[in-house]
């Protein structure tokens, strides 16, 4: 007898499992048949088409969401950087505001004395504690050795002059080659005067010489300019005296004067000088 292939041993097992199927269900009652087959098509279409896509559109919904989330993170730190940033701006406007009304309130100080109002244009990081540059010059009448201060006081001595710009020294340069002369009222009434000579950058306060070693000077005592040298008038704040030094014989003989407090951060200054010059 011939054997059969492949394919005809698979079409005469299907036959076979049809044969075995059918008789099965002529045998059973017809609702049961229908119970059957509902509950098997049920199962199959819930196994390959309900269940998966069910799980299909979770995972969309998820990724969508997932995605207005991250859209919406994206959204709230641009818009808490933009906060910030106008919150900055704000404050720095605020203190330059406050800057100018404080030299408006210096309008009424010194009649006597010439003073022309500018603005910071460069300090660079690199010479910070040394020098910067002010929009006024030659122009504007501006000559060397002129004091430059802020608010708050004296904070340098015009180094060059340009026509329309000019170089400020800060009175914390060590390369600042111009003793200021100063005076200190005392509790007595009467005044001490001296020569502020250098920045000593341990204890953050300029030196100053006294000429009178007899004086006694308090710690706290306001320190000005004396008018008595330089090209600048008498009178303009320099700083509070934190310090002093005896010599051997108990005496004092220098001086240590905290500048003042804005030293490291202003946009506005006034150049400061003599009338007559």
């Amino acid at each position: 007898m011939k054997k059969l292939n492949r394919l005809q041993r698979i079409l005469v097992s299907a036959n076979a499992f049809l044969i075995v199927f059918g008789c099965l269900m002529l045998g059973l009652r017809q609702n049961t048949m229908t119970n059957l087959g509902y509950s098997a098509w049920t199962y199959i279409k819930y196994g390959l088409i309900d269940y998966p896509m069910t799980s299909l559109g979770s995972a969309i919904s998820d990724v969508a969401n997932l995605w207005h989330v991250y859209d919406d993170n994206v959204y709230l730190n641009e818009e808490l950087a933009i906060q910030r940033s106008y919150q900055t701006m704000y404050q720095d406007e605020k203190n330059k505001n406050q800057e100018l009304e404080e030299m408006l309130d210096m309008q009424n100080d010194l009649p006597d004395a010439t003073r022309i109002h500018c603005v910071v244009l460069e300090r660079s990081i690199q010479n910070w504690n040394q020098l910067f540059t002010i929009s006024a010059g030659k122009n504007e009448g501006v000559k060397e050795n002129m004091l430059v201060a802020t608010s708050q006081g004296v904070v340098g001595l015009v180094e060059h002059v340009e026509t329309a710009t000019s170089t400020v020294r800060l009175l914390t340069s060590p390369k600042l080659h111009n003793d200021i002369a100063i005076e200190i009222p005392l509790d007595d009434g009467t005044t001490i005067e001296g020569v502020m000579q250098s920045y000593d950058s341990a204890k953050k306060a300029y030196t100053v010489n006294l000429f009178d070693h007899d004086a006694t000077v308090t710690n706290g005592a306001q320190v000005a300019t004396s008018g008595k040298g330089g090209n600048y008038p008498g009178g303009v704040f320099i700083g509070t005296v934190t310090d002093t030094v005896m010599n051997d014989d108990a005496i004092i003989s220098t001086i240590y004067v905290k500048p003042v407090s804005n030293m490291q951060s202003f946009n506005y200054v006034t150049v400061i000088g003599n009338k007559k010059s």
